[in-house]
């Protein structure tokens, strides 16, 4: 897993400053699943997804899901634990947040979310 920071086109605020990026199969099978929480401005990226699953989740998250060239493509807000996403078509990336995160900016459905090393 890696860190990455997380900005979108039009917004001058970052959506994430410390995002785990999972791209093995153990990240992803366990995602956020053994985490209490996350805390302000953290995500969890996870690679080639184009749905998510909050099953043993003790938490909501917002989720942002992105094409190949990072176009958001579907946002979902305060998604509670045991519920899943539907399959979005194109999505290569879903970017878990803190609930409230996305209220908190002006991310839309068409903009580009730009990542930072």
């Amino acid at each position: 897993m890696k860190a990455v920071k997380i900005n979108y086109s039009r917004g001058k605020e970052l959506i994430a400053v410390k995002v785990i990026k999972a791209n093995n199969f153990f990240s992803k099978l366990f995602g956020l699943i053994i985490r209490k929480k996350l805390n302000d401005k953290e995500g969890f990226l996870i690679e080639n997804c184009s749905s998510i699953h909050t099953f043993w989740m003790r938490y909501s998250i917002d989720v942002i899901f992105l094409d190949k060239k990072n176009l958001v493509l579907a946002i979902y807000h305060n998604i509670k634990p045991f519920r899943v996403t539907p399959f979005i078509r194109n999505a290569y990336y879903a970017l878990e947040l803190k609930p409230g995160t996305i209220e908190k900016t002006s991310l839309e459905v068409g903009d580009l979310v730009q990542f930072e090393a």
